[in-house]
Order: C-alpha cells, then sequence, then structure tokens
C-alpha cells in the first residue's frame, strides 16, 4: 500500500472538515512540521492522527445536532407558550374593546343629554338676557334723561359759583392792593427805625471808642 501523497490527505480533510477547514488544518500541519522531518514521517501516524481529527469532527458535529435539536425544542416550547399568551392577550384586548365600546356608547348618550339640558338652559338664558336687556334699556334712557337734566342744573350752577368766583377774585385783588400798600408802609417805618437805632448804636460805640482812647492818652 502506497504512501498518500499530500492531495489525498488534503482530500480527505476536505471530505471530513469541509472544504476550507481541511485547507486550514493542513496550511497548519504543514507550517509546523519542517520539511526534512516531514518527508520521513510516517504516514500512518498522519492518517491516525486524521482519523483522530476526524472523529473529534464528529462529536462536535454531534454536539451540534443535539444542541439544535434541543434548541428546537425549545424553540418550539416557546413559540407554543408565546402563542398561548398572544391568543390570551387577544381576548383581553377584545374584551377590553367591547368594554370601551360600551362605556363609549353611555357615554355619547351622556353627552347627548347633557346637550339637550344644555340648549334648554342656553335657550332660558337668552330669553332672560333678552328681558334684561330691554329692562337696561328703559333704566338706560331713564338714566340719561336724568343726567341731562343734572348736567342742565351743574351748567347753570358752574355758570353761578364761576360767576362768584370772579366777583371773590376782584375783592381779593382789591384787598391784596390794599394788604401790599400798608406791607410796604409797615416795611418803610421798620427800615427807617432799623436805620435810626443802627445810628444810634454806632453812635455809642464811636463815644465809647473815643472815651477809652481819652483815657489811654491820659
Amino acid at each position: 500500500m502506497s504512501a498518500p501523497t499530500y492531495a489525498q490527505v488534503a482530500s480527505i480533510l476536505q471530505r471530513a472538515l469541509g472544504q476550507e477547514e481541511g485547507l486550514l488544518v493542513m496550511e497548519f500541519i504543514m507550517s509546523h512540521i519542517p520539511t526534512d522531518v516531514a518527508r520521513r514521517r510516517d504516514v500512518e501516524e498522519v492518517r491516525l492522527e486524521i482519523e483522530q481529527v476526524r472523529r473529534e469532527v464528529e462529536q462536535v458535529r454531534l454536539e451540534i445536532a443535539q444542541v439544535r435539536a434541543e434548541l428546537s425544542e425549545r424553540i418550539e416550547q416557546v413559540r407554543a407558550d408565546l402563542t398561548k399568551e398572544i391568543e390570551q392577550v387577544r381576548l383581553e384586548v377584545e374584551q377590553v374593546r367591547a368594554d370601551l365600546t360600551r362605556e363609549v356608547e353611555q357615554v355619547r348618550l351622556e353627552v347627548e343629554q347633557v346637550r339637550a339640558d344644555l340648549t334648554k338652559e342656553i335657550e332660558q338664558v337668552r330669553l332672560e338676557v333678552e328681558q334684561v336687556r330691554a329692562d337696561l334699556t328703559k333704566e338706560i334712557e331713564q338714566v340719561r334723561l336724568e343726567v341731562e337734566q343734572v348736567r342742565a342744573d351743574l351748567t347753570k350752577e358752574i355758570e353761578q359759583v364761576r360767576l362768584e368766583v370772579e366777583q371773590v377774585r376782584a375783592e381779593n385783588r382789591v384787598s391784596i392792593e390794599r394788604l401790599r400798600a400798608e406791607l410796604l408802609k409797615e416795611i418803610a417805618e421798620a427800615k427807617a427805625s432799623q436805620i435810626r437805632w443802627a445810628f444810634l448804636f454806632w453812635v455809642s460805640q464811636m463815644a465809647m471808642l473815643i472815651g477809652i482812647l481819652f483815657q489811654l492818652l491820659k
């Protein structure tokens, strides 16, 4: 039995691991084995290593298949649980929708009733407002006439007060002129008295000063 070639080993690895993985394993093996040692290595030992790798790959495949089966089972269980929960939520949503529909209908009826009551009340208030407006119009007209009367009376009184003010102003002007004349007279008299007393004060001061100088010179 002849020793397998590099191509045969690569083909075996590609069938066992896949094309890319087999080439990577061969490159890894060739890169870690020197060329002179690789030529003398027993092919059977390489084949045993390949078989070991194949068994490991198979083991990994079995584990992956087992994990895939477990995941599929778990996914189905979760899907079933979610389906039940979704169905329950859908039923609850339908119940809530029905309740809300009844409540909305009830509220709509109540709103219609309130609208009818408000319409009646608004109509009644409108009639009352019209009555109040008519009464206020009458009262305003009466007040306007009274205001016109009061304005006429006030005009007469203001004219009378204006005449009285003019008279008082004239009398005050005469009194002010008289007081001004008297004040000027009193000011003139006070000024003359001040000048006289000032003259007497300075004369007495000069006499005293002369007497002191006379005593000093004596």
